[in-house]
């Protein structure tokens, strides 16, 4: 004993941090389901600082992802004030829906794997929601993720293990960081931040953290950058690495401690956000009545025309359902549910889109079902729902709207990227109205001047339809409204907005004058309406010949620079007239202290829904669809929009000490404003003062000077002037570098490689993996192993859709060896497991023999198992597994006697069936909530095998059959607090059983057997097994060919409601268990059977062979004992230790206590 002490104490201080925390030998786990082959193919492009993969047609997504990365790749180094050697790897997705396929991340993400090195990666990824915008973001802090990893915990093996172990970083440490570099701050956040402040609902950091640490550590970075400067960013992480404290950091780059400054951080909020609540007004229009008891968002909210009912949207973790609301009766009907409630992967807001049909009778609801678009009629009378495929081109929709009473106008995304689109339902045919690399969000039909359009949200620089490539121009700008007229069907887009800081999102048409959208210009997300008027756009000159024909120039043009002389002196006339377009004027009509959500109007019924947050409670609002004049709200700019304009004045005066380059990225001009003739232009006004209630939209360059054209028709149908396209806007928020030229002759395919995941050294007992468990085989020990040291590589391809796991564990006992190797294809929705195994061990013969040299035995088995897995969904799997498995006992030579004795040899093929269930999540380590559990099946065949001279095999008659279960509730209680219960049991039957013995506990360091309770004489058990946890005994307390046990234990870590930030480990994972165990096995019918030996004793025991005297014993045993008592657990070494102190009762008597010692978490 004192050796497996030694050795197991030298493996905790040789490895700290490496050791595997095992889980309970039953395997449970979730899945991801792979719905479409777009995997089977992936490219990659590799640039100066990344590798970049996709596959199919997100070839355009990819190439946005490898020129963001690049572009904004300076301005991160620059912020964190750190450099990586290696190359980033980014894998970029279609949507979030791929996302949620790919295998990358399957495991437990929350299992503290104690004794299990990650090799720290630089792999990431991202997806597109059809905002380029978005996709900076997610890559802005994949990166800084991934930065962030080497400057915390270090770039080689042994600074990452000693950091592990020794930095423990609050959640709002990282995850603000994160936030605070891919954007540094923006509207959002800031109404966010404001609601709260305003409510009264931060008390302090501490709190709020806990609740919220994103948000909590996102403001308080931002409140450092702003009152300490960016630089003091990297400083803070630096020297809280050095000083593996917070608290240290604050104190040496600050000068002030953490406290102190979280209440500078409240105080500066609290200041800012009350200035701006005297400056705006809050909604006094009383919310619906709709129960909402969870707080649920409305993802999409719709009024129907008639203004009698909405339909609206809730989201909880991924399960959606669609409900309408009659505003009269204040009823709601739920007509569409789907999804499943998945708090381990983000939540897909972006379906199911909602259209109410013009005719008030049908809603129309594209959601997505198995990856699959689906476009859903519902007829409101009837409840008819007639259900349909949405056309496939479609990778993702954005929104939806009914243009008639038939078609659809909708926002998608065609090959990686987002246009709009005519959708005629009755032929699921699709028209094409925008083609190009611009984002196209919200399209909305209007009928504005008694013409048939569309308004939509574009973060295009150009209202003029131009073929364009994305090359060096990036489409990450701010979005404006522009509208495009269904009748005239021109090349040209009438732009109603031009806000280079702002953005205006979510527009439709009031009537056929005025147009209402969302816009953040001032800082918060308000409501503007709008109309079109027309106006001068510029004027050109007609020079009519003496042969009848003319010609037309820009009003500026010299005639003596276009024309030569023999032209000049054939000119019979010229004249000059205006040309006449389209311009928007718009206004505020709300001036809100906290952001509108969404809108949605009922223009006939004269209703308007607004989506809003009030006292941090998602609330609908039906409002009066007003008419209020452009002159009667004045808004006032928020502090954070003033600054984000202070800060950009500051950047554009900065003198540049570099010589300057061309950049395909160029500076808006300010319009031009042309009056009635003859043409005079106006004085440009100073760009950092915009009246936003009088400007025009012009093009940011002079007009060019095209060639002449000759015009033979009369002068009113005289062709006007082209334009040159406009340039692109300053880069959104955000500066970066320069634009990356993408080469597409780079592309390479990619093949597989496989790169170590992790390496793991460690001390266990435990069954290596699932398909060792249910059977223990042999006699030895009654089926513990004593504990062994594991030695465990595993290597993944990349997007972890291969694994390949090989080990070997020695047992201390040094009488042995186990090996395996596991291989594991998960590409496909059938998720395929091969296995081998094999274990020798040696042990001393029958103990009774007076030979000089002792008898020994070599007990050898191997096993080869091949699993297939079918998920239903995420929680969900049916579980096929076929076993080979083959049991040789060699006697060992030592004499003559023993050298002729045969060999022993069992060869057995089994099959089972598994059906799983997994919803729970951890809390923290051994600390879960939700439920678990598994139904299993087998049936096992034993057969003859000969390999000599002359093959054959023979089944042998009768079969051994198992079935099963294992079910584990989790509840939490207060913050730090769980109670788990669980049932578990088998039974065996056939012409083989196996012997289950009860009592004891999972994982037991130093296992005791109970040898006076008596094994069943009959039976024909083939092997025996272990059937934890019954604490308060000794193994076999209970046997037999079935088992019944229920454990139940309460769960609680103390120190953890002493504080919040517990710097060590052992503290933080400690944890005290009260417990409760019952249990039982029998052999035959019931545990109260005649059959059951358990109240029969046989004297003397053991039995000697040929002894002509004994005496058999019969005595009354209650067949259920209890077992009850209190343990701890917590972190040591690496290793999760478990000590129990339990009392037994058995037929109504407490027995001795007794104590236990054992690894591993949960039962």
């Amino acid at each position: 004993m004192r050796k497996v002490f030694r050795a197991f104490c030298f493996s905790g201080l040789l490895l700290p941090g490496l050791a595997q925390a095992q889980v309970s030998s039953v395997e449970f786990g979730k899945n991801r389901i792979q719905y479409h082959q777009d995997y089977e193919e992936w490219s990659q492009y590799e640039s100066q600082n990344f590798i970049t993969y996709w596959y199919g047609e997100s070839r355009y997504i990819g190439q946005a992802v490898v020129q963001i990365a690049e572009y904004d790749f300076a301005s991160i180094e620059r912020i964190l004030e750190h450099r990586m050697n290696d190359k980033i790897e980014i894998i970029a997705y279609t949507d979030l829906t791929d996302v949620k396929q790919s295998n990358i991340g399957s495991e437990e993400i929350f299992l503290n794997a104690g004794g299990q090195t990650k090799i720290v990666g630089n792999k990431m990824f991202v997806y597109f929601n059809g905002d380029h915008n978005d996709l900076r973001r997610q890559i802005r802090e994949g990166i800084a993720s991934v930065y962030l990893n080497s400057m915390l915990f270090g770039s080689n093996l042994q600074e990452v293990v000693q950091n592990a172990v020794l930095l423990n970083l609050p959640l709002w440490f990282k995850d603000g960081l994160i936030g605070f570099v891919g954007e540094e701050w923006n509207t959002d956040l800031d109404g966010q931040l404001r609601d709260l402040f305003n409510s009264g609902a931060i008390e302090d950091f501490d709190s709020f953290a806990e609740k919220n640490p994103q948000l909590a550590g996102h403001s308080l970075w931002y409140f450092i950058s702003q009152q300490f400067g960016k630089s003091t960013v990297a400083n803070l992480i630096y020297l809280t690495r050095i000083n593996r404290s917070v608290e240290s950091g604050f104190l040496y780059v600050l000068g002030s401690t953490f406290s102190k400054t979280t209440e500078t951080w409240k105080s500066y909020f609290s200041q800012r956000y009350k200035g701006e609540l005297s400056l705006a007004n809050a909604s006094v229009t009383e919310p619906l009545p709709i129960k909402n008891k969870r707080n649920l968002p409305y993802t999409q909210a719709k009024i129907s025309p008639d203004g009698q009912r909405i339909a609206y949207v809730t989201n909880e973790i991924g399960q959606t359902k669609v409900f309408v609301y009659d505003l009269e009766k204040e009823e709601k009907k739920l007509i569409l549910k789907s999804g499943s409630r998945n708090p381990f992967q983000d939540p897909d807001y972006g379906y199911p889109l909602l259209a109410w049909n013009p005719n008030n009778l049908e809603l129309a609801v594209v959601y997505e079902q198995r990856d699959v678009p689906k476009l859903m009629l519902y007829q409101r009378a009837t409840g008819e729902k007639l259900v349909e495929d949405l056309s496939t081109q479609y990778q993702r929709t954005y929104s939806i709207d009914y243009l008639n009473s038939t078609d659809l106008v909708l926002s998608a995304a065609v090959r990686g990227f987002s246009d709009i689109f005519i959708y005629f339902t009755k032929t699921r045919q699709t028209q094409r109205i925008t083609q190009d690399f611009w984002d196209d969000l919200d399209a909305r039909a209007v009928n504005l001047g008694n013409r048939r359009g569309i308004i939509f949200s574009s973060n295009r620089q150009d209202s003029i339809f131009v073929t364009e490539r994305m090359d060096t121009i990036l489409p990450i700008t701010t979005f404006d409204l522009f509208y495009f007229a269904l009748d005239s069907r021109g090349n040209e887009l009438i732009r109603l907005t031009r806000t280079p800081d702002a953005d205006e999102r979510q527009p439709f048409g009031v009537d056929t004058t005025w147009f209402s959208y969302l816009g953040d210009e001032n800082g918060v997300v308000n409501r503007y309406q709008g109309y079109l008027e027309d106006y001068i756009h510029h004027y050109d000159r007609f020079v009519r010949f003496s042969n009848g024909t003319y010609l037309t120039f820009h009003v500026d043009s010299a005639l003596t620079t276009q024309l030569d002389s023999t032209a000049l002196t054939q000119i019979d006339s010229s004249w000059l007239e205006p040309i006449w377009k389209e311009r928007a004027i718009t206004y505020p009509v709300t001036n809100l202290n906290h952001n509108i959500l969404a809108q949605h109007a009922a223009p006939k019924a004269g209703k308007l829904l607004l989506t809003q947050t009030r006292d941090q409670k998602n609330k609908l609002i039906v409002e009066t669809l007003g008419d209020q004049g452009k002159d009667s709200i004045q808004l006032q700019a928020s502090i954070f929009r003033e600054k984000q304009r202070a800060a950009v004045d500051r950047q554009k005066n900065q003198p540049s000490i570099l010589p300057p380059t061309p950049s395909p990225i160029l500076e808006e001009k300010e319009p031009v404003q042309i009056q009635a003739p003859p043409p005079q232009i106006e004085e440009k006004k100073d760009s950092a003062s915009i009246d936003i209630d009088n400007y025009l939209f012009q093009s940011e360059f002079d007009e060019d000077e095209l060639p002449s054209v000759l015009i033979t028709e009369e002068p009113a149908e005289a062709t006007p002037l082209q334009r040159k396209q406009e340039s692109a806007a300053p880069v959104k928020k955000k500066t970066g570098g320069t634009v990356l030229e993408f080469n597409p002759s780079r592309i390479i395919p990619y093949r597989l490689k496989f790169r170590t995941d992790f390496l793991t050294t460690q001390i266990d007992n435990a069954p290596l993996f699932d398909g060792l468990n249910s059977f223990a085989g042999t006699p030895v020990d009654f089926g513990f192993l004593p504990p062994g040291i594991l030695l465990k590589a595993n290597f993944k391809d990349l997007f972890e859709d291969y694994e390949l796991e090989g080990g070997i564990r020695i047992p201390t006992t040094f009488n042995g060896a186990e090996y395996f190797l596991v291989f594991e294809n998960k590409k496909k929705r059938i998720d395929r497991q091969y296995a081998v195994y094999r274990r020798a061990l040696r042990f001393p013969g029958d103990t009774r023999v007076t030979t000089p040299i002792q008898p020994r035995s070599e007990n050898t088995t191997f096993l080869a198992l091949t699993q297939w897995r079918y998920p239903f969904d995420i929680f969900t799997s049916l579980r096929a597994t076929a076993t080979y498995r083959m049991d040789n006992t060699t006697q060992l030579a030592t004499d003559t006697i023993s050298l002729q004795t045969p060999s022993y040899r069992e060869n057995r093929l089994g099959l089972r069936l598994e059906y799983v269930f997994d919803n729970t999540y951890d809390v923290s380590i051994n600390m879960k909530d939700g439920l678990r559990y598994k139904f299993f099946a087998e049936v096992v065949k034993r057969f003859d095998l000969e390999l000599g001279d002359q093959f054959s095999a023979s089944f042998a008659k009768g079969f051994m059959g198992v079935v099963g279960l294992d079910a584990r509730y989790y509840q939490r209680l207060l913050k730090h607090s769980v109670f788990a219960v669980r049932l578990a049991g088998a039974t065996s039957f056939g012409s083989e059983k196996i012997l289950y013995y009860v009592g004891g506990v999972d994982s037991w360091l130093f296992p005791r057997f109970d040898s006076n309770i008596p094994a069943p004489t009959t039976g024909n058990f083939a092997y025996q097994a272990v059937a934890p946890n019954l604490r308060g005994f000794q193994m076999n307390i209970r046997n037999g060919n079935s088992y019944l046990l229920t454990n139940a234990e309460l769960r609680m870590a103390p120190f953890r409601y002493l504080s919040r930030n517990l710097r060590s480990n052992f503290l933080r994972n400690f944890q005290i268990v009260g417990f409760l165990d019952i249990g039982t096995a029998w052999q035959g019918p019931t545990p109260f059977t005649d059959e059951n030996p358990l109240n029969t004793k046989i004297i003397p025991d053991p039995l000697p062979p040929g002894t002509p005297i004994w005496v058999k014993v019969k005595y009354f045993r209650d067949p259920i004992v209890v077992g009850y008592g209190m343990g701890f657990r917590t972190l040591l070494f690496g290793y999760f230790f478990r000590v129990d102190y339990g009392w037994g009762i058995e037929t109504r008597e407490v027995q001795k206590p007794r104590l236990y010692f054992a690894l591993g978490t949960d039962f």
